[in-house]
Protein backbone atom coordinates (compact mmCIF):
# COMPACT_ATOMS: atom_id res chain seq x y z
CA UNK A 1 0.00 0.00 0.00
CA UNK A 2 2.86 2.41 0.85
CA UNK A 3 4.47 2.13 -2.63
CA UNK A 4 1.12 2.96 -4.23
CA UNK A 5 0.64 5.98 -1.95
CA UNK A 6 4.20 7.16 -2.60
CA UNK A 7 3.74 6.79 -6.36
CA UNK A 8 0.48 8.70 -6.20
CA UNK A 9 2.07 11.47 -4.13
CA UNK A 10 4.93 11.80 -6.58
CA UNK A 11 2.50 11.85 -9.51
CA UNK A 12 0.42 14.57 -7.81
CA UNK A 13 3.56 16.68 -7.36
CA UNK A 14 4.51 16.33 -11.03
CA UNK A 15 0.97 17.04 -12.25
CA UNK A 16 0.44 20.00 -9.95
CA UNK A 17 3.79 21.44 -11.07
CA UNK A 18 2.66 21.21 -14.68
CA UNK A 19 -0.75 22.73 -13.93
CA UNK A 20 0.67 25.57 -11.89
CA UNK A 21 3.22 26.29 -14.59
CA UNK A 22 0.32 27.23 -16.87
CA UNK A 23 -0.74 30.35 -14.95
CA UNK A 24 0.37 33.87 -15.87
CA UNK A 25 3.22 34.05 -13.33
CA UNK A 26 6.52 32.76 -14.69
CA UNK A 27 7.55 29.54 -13.00
CA UNK A 28 11.28 29.19 -13.10
CA UNK A 29 11.94 26.71 -10.35
CA UNK A 30 10.71 23.64 -8.57
CA UNK A 31 11.41 22.63 -5.03
CA UNK A 32 10.09 20.59 -2.17
CA UNK A 33 10.40 20.12 1.58
CA UNK A 34 10.55 16.73 3.27
CA UNK A 35 10.34 15.67 6.91
CA UNK A 36 12.23 12.40 7.37
CA UNK A 37 12.80 10.18 10.42
CA UNK A 38 16.50 10.19 11.35
CA UNK A 39 16.72 6.41 10.84
CA UNK A 40 15.73 6.88 7.15
CA UNK A 41 18.23 9.69 6.54
CA UNK A 42 20.97 7.61 4.89
CA UNK A 43 18.57 5.98 2.41
CA UNK A 44 16.96 9.33 1.57
CA UNK A 45 20.39 10.95 1.14
CA UNK A 46 21.40 8.28 -1.37
CA UNK A 47 18.12 8.43 -3.30
CA UNK A 48 18.38 12.22 -3.58
CA UNK A 49 22.04 12.07 -4.64
CA UNK A 50 21.10 9.55 -7.35
CA UNK A 51 18.29 11.85 -8.49
CA UNK A 52 20.73 14.79 -8.56
CA UNK A 53 23.11 12.70 -10.66
CA UNK A 54 20.23 11.97 -13.08
CA UNK A 55 19.83 15.73 -13.52
CA UNK A 56 23.58 16.11 -14.05
CA UNK A 57 23.59 13.33 -16.67
CA UNK A 58 20.45 14.30 -18.59
CA UNK A 59 19.96 18.06 -18.39
CA UNK A 60 21.62 20.74 -20.50
CA UNK A 61 24.06 22.63 -18.30
CA UNK A 62 26.24 25.64 -18.82
CA UNK A 63 25.85 29.21 -19.99
CA UNK A 64 25.47 28.43 -23.72
CA UNK A 65 21.68 28.52 -23.49
CA UNK A 66 19.65 30.86 -21.30
CA UNK A 67 17.20 28.00 -20.58
CA UNK A 68 19.80 25.66 -19.06
CA UNK A 69 19.67 24.68 -15.42
CA UNK A 70 21.06 27.40 -13.18
CA UNK A 71 21.49 25.27 -10.05
CA UNK A 72 20.15 22.42 -7.96
CA UNK A 73 20.42 22.41 -4.20
CA UNK A 74 19.53 19.58 -1.83
CA UNK A 75 20.04 20.51 1.81
CA UNK A 76 19.33 18.69 5.05
CA UNK A 77 18.85 20.04 8.56
CA UNK A 78 20.48 18.73 11.67
CA UNK A 79 18.33 16.17 13.52
CA UNK A 80 15.56 17.69 15.62
CA UNK A 81 13.07 15.63 17.63
CA UNK A 82 14.03 12.47 15.73
CA UNK A 83 13.48 14.12 12.32
CA UNK A 84 15.53 15.86 9.67
CA UNK A 85 14.19 18.29 7.10
CA UNK A 86 15.28 18.39 3.49
CA UNK A 87 14.85 21.27 1.06
CA UNK A 88 15.27 20.73 -2.66
CA UNK A 89 15.44 23.65 -5.06
CA UNK A 90 15.99 23.53 -8.83
CA UNK A 91 16.42 26.94 -10.43
CA UNK A 92 16.08 27.68 -14.13
CA UNK A 93 16.59 31.18 -15.52
CA UNK A 94 13.43 30.88 -17.63
CA UNK A 95 10.07 29.14 -17.54
CA UNK A 96 11.16 27.29 -20.68
CA UNK A 97 14.05 25.78 -18.69
CA UNK A 98 11.59 24.32 -16.18
CA UNK A 99 9.45 23.02 -19.05
CA UNK A 100 12.58 21.35 -20.48
CA UNK A 101 13.13 19.64 -17.10
CA UNK A 102 9.59 18.26 -17.18
CA UNK A 103 10.06 17.08 -20.77
CA UNK A 104 13.38 15.39 -19.91
CA UNK A 105 11.72 13.63 -16.98
CA UNK A 106 8.98 12.29 -19.28
CA UNK A 107 11.60 11.07 -21.77
CA UNK A 108 13.98 9.43 -19.31
CA UNK A 109 12.16 8.26 -16.17
CA UNK A 110 11.28 4.87 -17.67
CA UNK A 111 14.65 4.20 -19.31
CA UNK A 112 16.36 1.13 -17.88
CA UNK A 113 19.36 3.11 -16.64
CA UNK A 114 17.12 5.45 -14.58
CA UNK A 115 14.33 3.09 -13.47
CA UNK A 116 15.98 2.48 -10.11
CA UNK A 117 16.56 6.22 -9.54
CA UNK A 118 12.85 6.98 -9.87
CA UNK A 119 11.65 3.83 -8.14
CA UNK A 120 13.71 4.81 -5.08
CA UNK A 121 12.70 8.45 -5.37
CA UNK A 122 9.06 7.34 -5.18
CA UNK A 123 9.44 4.63 -2.55
CA UNK A 124 12.23 5.96 -0.32
CA UNK A 125 11.75 9.74 -0.60
CA UNK A 126 8.12 10.08 -1.72
CA UNK A 127 6.46 9.29 1.62
CA UNK A 128 8.24 12.20 3.30
CA UNK A 129 7.28 15.08 1.00
CA UNK A 130 5.34 17.71 2.94
CA UNK A 131 2.14 18.32 1.02
CA UNK A 132 1.70 21.95 0.03
CA UNK A 133 5.35 22.83 0.65
CA UNK A 134 6.35 22.77 -3.01
CA UNK A 135 8.34 25.84 -4.02
CA UNK A 136 7.41 27.49 -7.27
CA UNK A 137 9.00 30.92 -7.36
CA UNK A 138 12.55 32.02 -6.71
CA UNK A 139 12.66 35.04 -4.42
CA UNK A 140 16.45 35.43 -4.46
CA UNK A 141 19.18 33.46 -6.18
CA UNK A 142 22.88 34.24 -5.95
CA UNK A 143 25.38 32.17 -7.90
CA UNK A 144 28.70 33.99 -7.34
CA UNK A 145 30.60 32.13 -10.04
CA UNK A 146 28.18 33.53 -12.62
CA UNK A 147 28.35 37.08 -11.28
CA UNK A 148 32.11 37.57 -11.64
Amino acid sequence: MKPICASLAFLVIVISSALNAADDKPRTNWGAVMKVPVEKMEAVDQALINWGNWIKETHPLGPEDENNLDNVSITRSEPFDGQVYYVIVEVYPTAKGLENHQRIYQQTNSLTEYEDVFAKLRSVVGPYFISGATQRKTVYNLVPSKNH
